[in-house]
């Protein structure tokens, strides 16, 4: 059905598309996903909390999945060692966590314009020195973006 799709879309699109399009149909290693986000107003109900792409899957474009997830985790253990009611550890988490997840997920653009040039920097950004002097911008951004609490004291106990 994918493959169909693509046929269908790209059928006039000219220059090298027909031979693309006449070896798809016969490719084994294909594959097609849709991309999408997790935006939630809470982390958090009753005695249940989630993390990772359960929680503010930030999409395969940003590179961010397995950081918020791993940051997200860190700061759940740590608040949950910190604070004997999970309540009070899990708005902790949500306090800490919701500045970095909201810049993470801020590479979607939500208008019209935005979503051309998204499609023309993605475009762009295909080309292998281009990826690599972007993963190094960043890199640089979002290293330093939230600080860690330090549960130091948790694990001594």
């Amino acid at each position: 059905m994918q493959k169909e799709l693509l046929q269908k879309l790209f059928a006039d699109a000219g220059f090298e598309t027909p031979r693309v399009l006449k070896d798809l149909k016969n490719a084994k290693d294909f594959y097609f996903e849709a991309i999408g986000q997790v935006k939630m107003d809470q982390r958090s109900q009753g005695r249940v909390a989630l993390v990772g792409d359960a929680s503010y899957c930030p999409s395969p474009i940003t590179g961010m999945g397995t950081t918020l997830a791993r940051v997200g985790a860190y700061i759940l253990a740590g608040e949950l060692g910190r604070n004997q009611d999970h309540k009070e550890a899990f708005k902790k988490y949500e306090t800490l966590m919701r500045p970095y997840v909201t810049k993470a997920q801020k590479i979607f653009p939500e208008t019209h314009m935005g979503i051309r040039f998204r499609n023309a920097a993605l475009s762009f950004v295909a080309r292998p020195t281009v990826m690599r002097l972007i993963e190094k911008l960043v890199k640089s951004k979002t290293d330093d973006t939230i600080s860690l609490p330090d549960y130091e004291t948790i694990l001594a106990q």
